[in-house]
């Protein structure tokens, strides 16, 4: 079939046209940017020549055939084409194709937000993966409220998964604003109900559920049956008294919503009314936050709500003249792991495990690491829990151990790349990724180390462009972002780089910092030799980066923020 560059509706549907969004600042990605990939385009000599309209473009069919199963089936698949030294490529545009037979001899794609998507496009048509998954990950880039659910139709039209569950991941964190925009009004009953049923959906409370079915229902009297569905997915006992008193004041017998709640009292779903059935649960994300002088007899746990901004003091971590030690979240848990101890005049590194169970509130202990060590990253991921590098008393050492929540002992892994202390490490995918630190000789490390979980192995893959120790790492819809100095974020499939341009987190260090519900929280600035209780909101998809003063109540430094995952 036919293959059209991107028309003007696409561009519109995708909100790379509209106003909103072209003046947009995503980090430092410029109106025109240059994409690269890792390995080069070999030199080839042309044997063939493709016309595309009246422009032709001499080629190595080896070359192209070795890069896209479009062109080895064309050149080698046994058709009329196989034999001829020129071939007219229909159904592409011009400058797409212009841009993409550059891309395989120099390996740079040049992406703006006028040509990104006809370059997809194309590229999909001429099966060209490489830069398929760039300008996927250009636009995944450019995600934004106002665009994530035309970019999800896109995207699950053109298969590229990987952009579609990003732009679902912002459409799942932001539902209660994601209602308010006019794409959403249009989307079918079936988009409405996904959203509603998936687990991964964040509601500060129930009855913004109600009122996001309510808003999608009151545009089309034909949708009153369909409102007596998606209600289903509501659950009633949740909803609060106030919000139920205000709806039902606030109605009155000609409004849309009072024949819609007339109709639910009528004929309640069925899962409302059926006997033994499991009410349904909600996940949602909580920030633990560990920290307060080491010298104290005991540092404070808090825990944060980030939907209510209400914080709640847990058990207390009764240990003295503990400090650097790694602080990692894994199932329902918070882990304390290692660390530096003061043994009266003596410091020394420590074995010392501590296990917060959140749904109990208490603390209890864990295993001993098989080595003892502290200024060193602890990951979890699944039912594991990994400990990185870190420093014993001779120095940095590059073990690694990992622990299955349950067992009696830590096992090792394969060692890193490179030792370092003081670096960042978060879990993403199948993969650990453990970012810059200190070396051996007390030097910075650029390198951005990944270890394959599967299958134990490690490589590096990536150098910072601002490499620094004592950083904060963390991951949103599938990017690693680092904090300290500068916010960089990087696309580690195509080991992109891009730098946020936001006046708050420049030349600013914090103490903690972890990704909660689509939005990343930094807590106490750190400013010479003390830290501030203040704490900076950044959500990249509604243009937020927002400093909150005095918002913290737990005692500084803080030494430990994880994200943990619970349902209710």
């Amino acid at each position: 079939s036919a293959m059209t560059a991107c028309g003007q509706q696409e561009q519109e549907a995708c909100g790379l046209s509209s106003p909103a969004v072209a003046q947009q600042e995503v980090g430092s990605v410029s109106p025109a940017s240059t994409c690269a990939v890792q390995e080069p385009g070999e030199e080839a000599e042309p044997d063939t020549v493709l016309q595309v309209g009246s422009e032709v473009f001499r080629v190595d069919r080896q070359q192209l055939a070795g890069v896209s199963p479009y062109f080895r089936a064309l050149f080698y698949g046994g058709g009329r084409e196989s034999t001829e030294e020129r071939i007219e490529i229909r159904g592409v545009g011009l400058a797409e194709f212009r841009a993409l037979m550059g891309f395989v001899q120099t390996s740079r794609l040049p992406l703006d937000r006028q040509n990104v998507l006809g370059i997809l496009e194309t590229a999909d048509f001429l099966q060209l993966e490489k830069a398929r998954m760039l300008c996927c990950k250009f636009l995944e880039r450019e995600l934004h409220l106002s665009n994530c659910l035309g970019m999800m139709a896109y995207a699950w039209q053109l298969g590229c998964l990987e952009l579609y569950r990003a732009a679902r991941g912002v459409a799942l964190t932001h539902l209660p604003a994601l209602a308010c925009e006019e794409d959403f009004l249009y989307l079918s009953k079936e988009s409405v109900a996904d959203l509603l049923s998936s687990d991964d959906l964040f509601l500060p409370r129930e009855d913004l559920a109600f009122e996001v079915i309510l808003r999608w229902a009151t545009v089309d009297p034909s949708r009153e049956a369909d409102f007596l569905e998606l209600a289903g997915h509501v659950r009633p006992e949740c909803l609060t008294l106030s919000y139920l008193g205000e709806l039902l004041a606030s109605v009155k017998g000609s409004d849309p919503r009072a024949r819609l709640i007339c109709k639910l009292d009528a004929q309640p779903p069925p899962r409302w009314t059926a006997l033994g059935s499991a009410p349904r649960k909600r996940a949602r994300e909580t920030l633990f936050v560990l920290g307060g002088p080491h010298d104290r007899g005991k540092q404070a746990l808090y825990q944060f709500h980030p939907r209510s901004g209400m914080w709640q003091p847990c058990a207390p971590l009764q240990r003295k003249n503990l400090t650097q030690y790694a602080v990692g979240a894994v199932g329902g848990s918070v882990v304390v792991t290692g660390g530096y101890f003061l043994d009266e005049v003596v410091w020394y590194s420590v074995d010392w495990v501590h296990v917060f169970l959140c749904a109990e509130g208490r603390w209890v202990e864990g295993p001993p690491l098989l080595k003892s060590r502290h200024s060193h990253c602890a990951v979890g991921r699944g039912e594991e829990l990994f400990v990185l590098g870190g420093s014993m008393d001779a120095g940095p050492v590059a073990d690694v151990e990992r622990l299955l929540m349950g067992e009696p002992s830590w096992r090792s892994c394969s060692p890193m790349v490179r030792a370092v202390e003081r670096a960042a490490a978060v879990s993403m995918g199948p993969c650990i990724y453990v970012a810059c630190g200190l070396d051996e000789n007390g030097d910075v490390y650029s390198g951005i180390q990944r270890y394959h979980v599967l299958t134990d192995q490690w490589d590096v893959v990536s150098y910072s462009p601002l490499p620094r120790y004592d950083l904060l790492a963390t991951v949103l819809n599938g990017a690693l972002y680092l904090f300290g100095g500068k916010a960089l974020r990087l696309d580690v499939e195509t080991d992109e780089w891009t730098v946020l341009e936001e006046v708050c987190l420049d030349r600013k260090f914090y103490t903690g910092c972890s990704a909660v519900t689509g939005q990343v929280y930094l807590l106490g600035e750190r400013r010479g030799n003390r830290a501030l209780p203040n704490m900076v909101l950044l959500d990249p998809y509604t243009d937020t980066c927002m400093e909150i003063e005095d918002a913290l109540p737990c005692p500084l430094p803080i030494h430990g923020c994880v994200t943990v995952r619970v349902t209710d």
